[in-house]
């Protein structure tokens, strides 16, 4: 019961009428349903012993050191849920959270071996260019005119893309700033007005990837990673 209601949690957030860029797809297939609940119960607690069984034996990582095809599964965990534990276990509920998009291999940078179908999220992955924009990931997020709470408020935006200098070769001083405790991101308006939105509602507070692939018969996640220049 208690997957069926997470589960059930997951599609109404998929379903907002003004969340487009948001397409979770799991519902294309029965059995990746099933994997995405009983991962996300395993998310929601933490559970290390029990996530082994949500991996491919090697899983595609940014980790140095970590040569192709990717981290052994318990380097895997050793490194990203125990030493960066809390930081690991949200990136990975935010990712669940907002869907996965079904797309074949071809799509991915990942190497899948007799898996014409996979699944990747973020879902709004296969909608923006991450080194170009942004997706704002909450409902009337305030946008302000200069980074700072006191700052006067432009508009509100629910769960939609911008432009933005997002990517480190791109960006200047001005993109990423931190003020009144809160970082944040800028991002653009058109007719070349810039206006200011917190990070943490952004998806560039989500940098990485998740892939997830048929190995053996069975759902694996077979990629958490991001890319150079995040």
């Amino acid at each position: 019961m208690k997957n069926i209601l997470l589960l059930f949690a997951a599609l109404i957030i998929a379903s907002y009428s003004n969340a487009q860029v948001i397409n979770d797809e799991s519902y294309l297939d029965v059995e990746f349903m099933k994997f995405k609940a009983e991962l996300t119960t395993c998310v929601i607690a933490k559970d290390t012993i029990k996530l082994k069984r949500f991996l491919a034996d090697t899983i595609r990582e940014s980790k140095d050191g970590c040569d192709y095809p990717g981290c052994p599964r318990k380097e895997f965990i050793e490194y990203l849920f125990k030493e960066s534990a809390d930081y690991s276990w949200q990136t990975m509920l935010s990712i669940i959270r907002f869907g996965f998009s079904r797309v074949t291999d071809e799509y991915t940078d990942t190497p899948v071996v007799h898996s014409s179908t996979v699944f990747q999220g973020p879902s709004y992955l296969k909608k923006i260019d991450e080194e170009k924009q942004l997706v704002i990931l909450g409902e009337n997020v305030n946008i302000r005119k200069e980074p700072g709470i006191n700052s006067p408020i432009i508009r509100k935006a629910s769960f939609e893309t911008f432009s933005c200098d997002c990517n480190i070769f791109d960006s200047t001083e001005l993109t990423y700033q931190t003020v009144d405790g809160i970082d944040w991101v800028q991002i653009k308006l058109g007719d070349n007005q810039v206006g200011y939105v917190a990070r943490e509602f952004t998806s560039v507070e989500i940098d990485k990837e998740m892939t997830v692939a048929k190995v053996k018969g069975q759902w694996k996640i077979i990629s958490f990673y991001h890319g150079p220049g995040c």
